[in-house]
């Protein structure tokens, strides 16, 4: 099945300790969520992880409970400091590698170990739903030569969540970002100047750092990006067409 096949590529870039702990809190916008179980689907160290941080929430909400059994006005506040807590817990946990008792599941957007509906197996089990006929049938639309777009309605008044294509060889404009943007690769593969990117890695790029992403050769490379912002282009002729930019939320 593709959908396993896939597992066996390493992904070289993870999102953090603080990207997994509040996705496992549920602490994350849903389109960011979503970033994270993408990339789940792909790395089992990261699954673990989650597994982990699962679990340890379930036990501190358990005992948290259990020291105030009656009193749910303060049910918001003690949610606020699992939260909190598991950040530091989780460091010791996983640095000590120790086993976690009880069963565990992924608690987001939709389980990294569910199996994929057949008919779209190419993509990760949670944009199923998002893409439910694949990606040719999308809306693309050309941003240059080398590069399309299709906008997913994820739901999120705030960010655009996409689908981006490059095709084999090209190179997208050295850009900047005027805002976080979030991107895991899906098929195919790139490289920057940070270093070349495999299906499954995640990749965060802040407000202010500049990159020009180039396909490998030999096949397209289709993303999901997540971006608060518009990319700000840096070239003398490609940067005319910044004040045309903007980003397409679920409120555009």
């Amino acid at each position: 099945h593709s959908y396993f096949k896939r597992l066996v590529f390493m992904s070289h870039f993870h999102p953090d300790i603080h990207w997994l702990t509040d996705y496992a809190a549920g602490n994350l916008p849903m389109s960011q969520a979503l970033c994270i179980s993408a990339h789940l689907s792909f790395c089992s160290q990261c699954r673990k992880q989650v597994e982990q941080l699962n679990s340890l929430g379930g036990m501190m909400l358990n005992s948290s409970l259990a020291d105030n059994p009656s009193n749910e006005a303060q049910q918001p506040l003690a949610d606020a400091e699992i939260s909190n807590s598991l950040r530091a817990q989780m460091l010791d946990l996983i640095s000590n590698d120790q086993s976690t008792t009880g069963s565990t599941t992924l608690t987001t957007v939709a389980s990294a170990n569910d199996e994929p509906d057949s008919s779209n197996s190419e993509l990760p089990y949670c944009l199923n739903k998002l893409i439910p006929n694949g990606t040719d049938q999308l809306h693309w639309q050309k941003l240059g030569t080398a590069v399309s777009v299709a906008r997913l309605a994820a739901g999120d008044t705030e960010r655009e969540v996409a689908l981006h294509k490059i095709k084999a060889g090209g190179r997208v404009g050295n850009h900047d970002h005027k805002g976080r943007e979030v991107t895991v690769v899906l098929t195919g593969s790139f490289s920057d100047q940070q270093g070349q990117y495999l299906p499954g890695d995640f990749i965060v790029k802040e407000s202010g750092e500049a990159h020009q992403p180039i396909a490998s050769e030999d096949a397209e490379c289709i993303c999901l990006s997540v971006l608060e912002a518009p990319v700000k282009f840096t070239g003398p002729i490609a940067r005319l067409i910044n004040p045309f930019l903007r980003i397409h939320t679920a409120a555009s």
